[in-house]
């Protein structure tokens, strides 16, 4: 994502562009300084993301966001948790309250990833686009002390291993320090389903249901009692 920051404050700048050299899918378009010098980077290059500031001078933020008729993906990220509410109204991704850590600022881009949409074919039933409309969204994962930005089409299911979680993808295998319910979370519903106290499938990789099992690649996955009914509303249709 090309990305822009607006703040009146450089530090501020200083500690989002520190941010983003860990996550190599982020580009930065610019800097801007206030409102005005934000909207002419706006007309001028491809902005898919802006992290702004509420308390600028010449013009706020919130009061900026209001002119723009087709805004690219918000995150503010400002000093005042009063204006929360009312960023959230104007459909805002997320709302970083200063300072923020890094794993704050993570979970805010992981949201703004979740919102792009990939383009799809034309011929898909409706149904269908809608859940790989879910599904072709992008995440960071951290595993092995990196993070991983991953496709959420290539996740065949998730594991629990102890305090773990084992994501298989299509060629391999992430092992990352969250919980299945973490996941489970964050997922999309019509792309992902939680078949097992430790087990979440990509419904769309499912090639045989049998009893109380189903399968996926070579793996054969149970499916726990309490989850039974969602299985069969699945099949259900």
């Amino acid at each position: 994502m090309n990305y822009l920051i607006i703040d009146d404050e450089p530090l501020a700048h200083r500690v989002i562009e520190k941010y983003t050299q860990k996550l190599p899918s982020l580009t930065k378009i610019g800097n801007a300084y206030d409102a005005f010098e934000g909207y002419e980077f706006l007309i001028s290059d491809s902005v898919d993301l802006i992290f702004l500031d509420i308390n600028m001078p010449k013009l706020k933020g919130l009061d900026f966001l209001r002119t723009l008729a087709k805004p690219p993906i918000v995150i503010i990220t400002s000093a005042y948790r009063e204006y929360a509410l009312e960023g959230f109204e104007l459909n805002v991704c997320d709302y970083l309250l200063k300072p923020f850590s890094f794993e704050r600022f993570l979970m805010a881009v992981n949201k703004a990833a979740s919102l792009e949409k990939k383009e799809l074919p034309t011929f898909l039933s409706q149904s269908n686009l809608n859940t790989l409309q879910d599904a072709a969204k992008k995440i960071f994962i951290k595993g092995d002390r990196k993070y991983h930005q991953i496709d959420l089409l290539d996740i065949l299911y998730l594991e629990s291993y102890g305090s773990y979680v084992k994501i298989f993808l299509k060629d391999h295998m992430i092992l990352t320090h969250e919980t299945t319910s973490h996941f489970e979370n964050i997922l999309p519903k019509s792309a992902f389903m939680r078949v097992h106290k430790s087990y979440i499938v990509a419904i769309q990789k499912i090639e045989i249901i049998e009893g109380n099992r189903l399968k996926i690649g070579d793996k054969q996955i149970p499916i726990g009692n309490f989850y039974k009914k969602d299985v069969k509303k699945l099949i259900k249709g």
